[in-house]
């Protein structure tokens, strides 16, 4: 008796009172399973959860459910899991004894019947696999079996025997292994337990011999149900809507209580699995689908008989583990505990002061409940209108927040520093213009003010208020001081910040910008910061957050925390004078509309996702599985390739990005909660498809890398591309070449005619200098001559015009005297007449000589012409003129100045000859015309002949003598010039001279 009661106390000791609190989330054909009964439940190595439903096999990744329904088997009905996850064989019964193994993530029907075998026939009994507490419809004539290592245990209504897998001993085993048609047995691992319902005793079996005896009334319960799987390892307890866990460590059987649930149904509660690195507990319904059960680490605390009061804002330490509102209410993580019972009091203000007493405000009076008197006296402070919002002590001095209305619309506000609570001995206030939210003293004794429209600092050595500058107008929610000293500012819409260095750095917000209104950080012993939001409660590190502050690059991911963690609502409150709370305990406290939460955060895990897959994709609506290339069709139009990821806590944590690598932008792109990556109309190609995913709080990332590979059409191949690329290189050189000799030909024609052209124009421009210098020569020489016989008119006239004076002066003129003066001015007009009539003969000569156009013309018709004019004087100065010019001569000199020529030539000839001969005669020579002109009168003297030689060569230099030698010839060299010849004078012989006129021939190109 002793023993037992020994056993009894030894193995009751391990049953734990200890449960959690838990969040539910139900799932049926509503919202992703095939059919709302639920057989089996169990996960495989890769992370993944499976279901066996009466329509499918249910793939379940903690998002989403992938229903595989369509097996080649005459139905999707399935019952229990067996196999081993550990080594990827999972194997599930269909019906007619079909079976489907679960290997890499992917369910197929498996035909090797005897190696899965789960009916074994002996001695003609069909016995039945029996690896869990799911049950052949419990009837008569239905036997099981267990399949151990070392041999199996077979059952029947009257026997339970043992057979050794090696020897073939067979054992049997005085005890009745049947309860109402079900087996009294489960197993953990390779141990057997038998459940003795008479003796209320369970017993450990091991190769057949009872090798321990253990008394747990919760086991030996008639109200108990049991649910194992030996498959997954484990053993659970369902008594009275409690649900506890059962394993075997340490040769004990232990017990403990997990969950009490408000309601199971027993009846059709088919099979349970409990994730313990989640915390989440599975229950699969025979009814209502599946039930996932989070059982949390986030505990909220409120009194649950007046919802009016579970709207939290300002709450202090009341001890280690409890807190007390400005109401006098007191709580801890079970719930309320008691009230104080303080008078109603603003739910945004409440503080201790040195003493230990407890502060809070109604108005403009504060209310201090006294320590001493366990807080159930109190005295009333007043400051008349000015409001209290936020004080700390330090030493004798206290530090007081107001707020005061104005006049008008809104706030004003003062921090007053006062020596004692009396209110009375003011010390210091310093003044602000809007309504002050928080303050806080640094080590250096200035004082930091948030009011709602930025950040300031109070100098305590210079007295004077300074703005911390901003990009925008900042409402100042809390002011915290982290550990290692520096500060960091809540703000309410515009984020939080680091105040360092007197300068404020904007902290990035997260996804869904819910840290943007912070109401406060809480730091841990671990370096983290927990911020309570409107949406949720963050977790960050310190250090990422200051990583950010020295590389702005640098990405934040924020860990958010949900009502699925434990909470009652998503949104905490702040606006108080403390926003959060950490009791001596280790547990911090956060406000919410819904509740006070408590939490360890030590004890709290952040849960990341480990494992990525990428082996399944959607194309044009069929799905194909792949494992590191995907083969395409060219046809392909629409692709969705799937990302897999077994994670069973809040997606909001999940962060996954993928990227094409050879994309042009390289940017990464955020994988929804579809999680699948779309691609439409895809090209041909090589694709590199980058996917990573987050897995710590340190910002580190697993990547997967899947090539898409999709074939060309033959036109886009290399091959064709290279041959069309050749062939048409080809057309473009019998091209260039053609037109090369096209061009050669027609630029040969060109340079011809361009040579031509250019020889033509060489021409041109050289006669055209010619006839530059031949006009600059001109037109000296005429400058030169007109000066000349500009001079030369003057002496005349002058003469002229002295000689009439001298007449007019005299009354009287003799005959002699007045023939003598009339002849003078005679010769004088005479010489100025013939002056004026050769300017004018050489004028009209130019003139014509630049409007002739150059022709050929007979040389002797010109002489004769002149001949003719002449022959008449000549006659009677009894000369004769004879033209000896050969008719057949031909000349394009100009015929004008030519005619002058020989016209001012025989002028001179019939002038100075009498009783004589002119003979005018031709010499022609290739490249010149010599016209010789010859008479035999008076002759020119050698001096003129040598003036006019000398003249003739250097002409522009030359000085003219037109007084002297008069002006024909003198015109007869000019208009040689304009007509490039020359001419030789020479006596004649016997007597006379001779003229002979050079006349350069024109070649004829």
């Amino acid at each position: 008796m002793y023993k037992f009661f020994f056993i009894f106390i030894l193995f009751t000791c391990f049953f734990s009172t200890y449960s959690q609190r838990y969040n539910i989330q139900f799932y049926n054909t509503d919202n992703g399973l095939p059919q709302n009964s639920i057989k089996d439940i169990i996960k495989d190595r890769y992370g993944f959860i499976w279901l066996t439903t009466e329509n499918g096999i249910v793939r379940y990744d903690g998002l989403h459910f992938l229903v595989y329904k369509s097996f080649p088997l005459s139905s999707q009905r399935f019952t229990f899991f067996y196999g081993n996850p550990e080594k990827d064989s999972i194997f599930t019964v269909a019906d007619h004894g079909k079976t489907v193994l679960i290997e890499r993530k992917v369910p197929k029907v498996f035909g090797n019947v005897k190696r899965t075998s789960t009916v074994i026939v002996k001695d003609n009994v069909n016995y039945y696999l029996y690896s869990s507490n799911y049950s052949y419809s419990p009837s008569p004539g239905v036997f099981f079996f267990m399949d151990f290592k070392k041999g199996k245990y077979f059952m029947t209504e009257n026997s339970f025997t043992y057979e050794d897998r090696c020897s073939k001993v067979i054992k049997n085993l005085k005890l009745k292994p049947f309860l109402k048609y079900n087996p009294s047995v489960f197993a953990i691992n390779e141990l057997l337990f038998y459940i003795d319902y008479e003796s209320k005793k369970v017993k450990k079996i091991e190769e057949g011999e009872i090798t321990g005896i253990y008394n747990l009334p919760l086991l030996t319960d008639s109200k108990s149900k049991i649910f194992w799987s030996r498959t997954n390892g484990q053993v659970f307890i369902l008594n009275n809507n409690i649900i506890y866990t059962c394993s075997y460590s340490k040769v004990q059987l232990n017990t403990a209580k997990l969950v009490e649930t408000d309601s199971i149904l027993e009846n059709n509660l088919n099979s349970i699995y409990y994730d313990e690195n989640y915390k989440k507990l599975y229950l699969g319904s025979s009814t209502d689908g599946l039930k996932v059960l989070s059982l949390s680490d986030f505990v909220s605390s409120k009194r649950k008989s007046l919802p009016s009061s579970s709207i939290f804002y300002s709450v202090r330490p009341y001890n280690d583990s409890c807190v007390i509102t400005p109401n006098g209410e007191i709580f801890n993580r079970n719930g309320f505990v008691e009230s104080k019972n303080f008078k109603k009091a603003s739910s945004y203000f409440l503080d201790f002061d040195k003493y230990g007493n407890i502060v809070t405000r109604k108005e403009d009076t504060l209310l201090i409940y006294k320590k001493n008197a366990g807080y159930q006296d109190f005295f009333r402070v007043f400051e008349k209108k000015n409001i209290l919002t936020d004080f700390f002590f330090d030493g004798n001095k206290y530090y007081m927040l107001f707020v005061r209305q104005k006049r008008g619309e809104g706030f004003s506000g003062m921090v007053a520093v006062y020596e004692n609570w009396s209110i009375k001995s003011l010390k210091k206030k310093y003044l602000f213009a809007n309504e002050p939210t928080k303050f806080k003293v640094t080590d250096e004794g200035d004082i930091l003010v948030g009011t709602i429209k930025g950040l300031y600092k109070i100098s305590s050595r210079q007295h004077k208020i300074y703005h911390f500058a901003a990009k925008s107008e900042l409402s100042i929610r809390d002011i915290v001081r982290s550990k290692d000293g520096k500060f960091w500012i809540t703000t309410s819409g515009k984020g939080f910040y680091l105040l360092e260095n007197n300068k404020l750095l904007k902290m990035p917000n997260d996804i869904d910008n819910n840290t943007s209104s912070a109401h406060t950080l809480l730091e841990d012993q671990n370096g983290f910061f927990w911020i309570s939001t409107n949406n949720g409660l963050y977790k960050i590190r310190e250090s990422e957050l200051l990583r950010y502050r020295n590389n702005t690059n640098v990405r934040i991911n924020y860990y958010r925390f949900a009502k699925d963690a434990g909470f009652n609502t998503n949104e905490f409150n702040g606006g108080g004078n403390i926003n959060g709370n950490r009791l001596k305990n280790g547990e911090f406290v956060l406000p919410t509309l819904d509740g006070l939460v408590f939490f360890d955060p030590g004890k709290v895990k952040s849960y990341y996702p480990e494992h990525l897959y990428v082996e399944r994709a959607l194309v044009d609506g069929r799905e194909i599985l792949f494992k590191n290339n995907l083969n395409l069709k060219r046809e392909s139009k629409r692709l969705d390739i799937f990302i897999d990821v077994p994670y069973y806590g809040n997606p909001d944590n999940i962060t996954i990005e993928a990227k094409l690598d050879n994309e042009s932008d390289g940017k990464w792109e955020v994988i929804g909660s579809d999680r699948k990556f779309s691609i439409s109309n895809p090209g041909y190609g090589k694709y590199s498809l980058v996917v990573r995913m987050l897995t710590s709080d340190k910002g580190k990332f697993i990547y997967k890398n899947i090539n898409i590979i999709i074939p060309p059409y033959y036109y886009q191949t290399i091959w064709f591309k290279t041959s069309v690329f050749l062939f048409l290189l080809f057309l473009l050189y019998l091209s260039v070449k053609w037109r090369i000799s096209f061009l050669q030909k027609r630029n040969s024609e060109l340079e011809k005619i361009i040579h031509q052209r250019t020889k033509s124009l060489s021409s041109t421009v050289e006669n055209l200098e010619v006839t530059k210098l031949k006009l600059h020569k001109e037109i000296e020489q005429q400058k030169k001559l007109i000066g000349t016989i500009t001079h030369d008119i003057t002496t005349p006239l002058k003469f002229i015009a002295l000689t009439s004076k001298e007449v007019l002066k005299r009354n009287e003129l003799d005959v002699r005297h007045a023939e003598k003066v009339l002849n003078s001015i005679y010769k004088s007009s005479n010489q100025l007449y013939n002056f004026t009539l050769t300017l004018k003969e050489y004028a009209d000569i130019y003139s014509h000589y630049r409007s002739d156009d150059i022709v050929l013309y007979s040389l002797y018709k010109v002489v004769e012409e002149k001949k003719i004019l002449f022959d008449e004087i000549a006659r009677n100065n009894n000369t004769i003129i004879t033209n000896n010019v050969s008719k057949e001569i031909l000349t394009e000199v100009s015929k004008n100045i030519l005619a002058a020529i020989i016209h001012n030539l025989l002028d001179n000839a019939v002038k100075y000859t009498e009783n004589g001969s002119i003979d005018i005669s031709c010499i022609m020579s290739v490249d010149s015309t010599s016209l010789i002109i010859s008479d035999t009168g008076l002759g020119m003297d050698i001096e003129k002949i040598e003036y006019y030689t000398k003249l003739q060569r250097n002409i522009d230099n030359e000085k003219l003598l037109l007084q002297k030698y008069g002006m024909g010839l003198h015109l007869i060299l000019q208009l040689l010039q304009m007509i490039e010849g020359k001419i030789i004078i020479e006596k004649n012989s016997p007597k006379g001279t001779l003229f002979r006129l050079v006349l350069k021939n024109k070649n004829n190109d």
